[in-house]
């Protein structure tokens, strides 16, 4: 079963963002190439920082089988 998500370009391209930078600081090419992303459109925006937020919460949530300590 396929979601909205993974057929949405904005949604797919913000992540892309997220996950590179999470890979590799970015350099001051990356950085620019990203805010005029951003820039492009109020919905880059609001994708990207929801990717960031999801990215984020992932990284808080223990992975299955585990418990918090």
């Amino acid at each position: 079963m396929t979601t909205s998500r993974e057929n949405d370009p904005v949604w797919q391209a913000a992540l892309d963002w997220v996950l590179s930078a999470q890979q590799h600081p970015p350099d001051a090419a990356t950085a620019t190439a990203l805010a005029a992303w951003l820039a492009a459109a109020p919905a880059h925006r609001i994708a990207y920082e929801e990717a960031s937020r999801v990215w984020l919460l992932t990284g808080l949530v223990p992975p299955s089988g585990k418990q918090p300590t």
